[in-house]
């Protein structure tokens, strides 16, 4: 699989605006983050798509220290909120702080916890947009839980749709790469075999795939 070199995209691209500049710096040299964010040109896209479909309630899979969190408020309208699921508390205040610091806090709630607890609780068909970026054993679960919740025109966002990488620093340390891979995989059947959604992927460095809800 082909996919245009980083240092090309980041040479058309430009440079990171400063605020997203100092969110890493910030994340990964002084606290020592795994480096397992999205790329650049992937947070390009989250935010090119929430633009696109203008959603007022999003839910994100998966805030690590709110790198892609920043790109999806950044898409949404006025009256958009975005509502970022995390595990890790420690992950969830970093991506506080992040927030704030870009200016985007007023419009996104961390909340931190089970994404699968946190999801019973949402209403059926409340959410414009979704982005899947958790634990990658569970995405066939996070699916079952999402498409019900997704209002019609909805998109469901997956990260690492390639299933080609190292999954171990976002799992925990019996993370098992070929068990993830293949739920990754059985995410992509699903959802690229449904006749309910239409997707997509798109080449990122670790691939996106986008299902729209007819």
């Amino acid at each position: 699989m082909t996919t245009l070199p980083t240092s090309y995209m980041r040479t058309i691209l430009g440079p990171r605006d400063p605020a997203l500049e100092a969110v890493l710096r910030e994340s990964l040299l002084e606290r020592h983050m795994p480096t397992i964010q999205i790329d650049d040109n992937a947070g390009r896209v989250l935010q090119l798509l929430t633009t696109l479909r203008r959603p007022r309630r999003a839910l994100e899979i998966g805030t690590l220290f709110g790198y892609s969190t920043v790109h999806i408020a950044r898409g949404l309208p006025e009256d958009g909120r975005l509502t970022t699921l995390e595990i890790d508390p420690e992950a969830a205040a970093l991506a506080r702080r992040n927030l704030r610091a870009v200016g985007v806090e007023d419009r996104v709630d961390v909340v931190v916890g089970d994404a699968l607890e946190h999801l019973a609780t949402v209403p059926e068909a409340s959410l414009g947009l979704v982005f899947i970026d958790g634990d990658k054993k569970s995405y066939p679960a996070y699916l079952k839980a999402v498409y019900p919740l997704l209002e019609p025109g909805g998109l469901v966002i997956a990260d690492d749709a390639f299933a080609e990488g190292d999954f171990s620093a976002e799992s925990e340390a019996s993370a098992d790469p070929e068990r993830e891979a293949r739920a990754i995989h059985t995410y992509n059947r699903a959802v690229c075999r449904s006749p309910r959604l239409f997707s997509a992927f798109i080449g990122t460095e670790n691939g996106l795939l986008v299902s729209y809800k007819g």
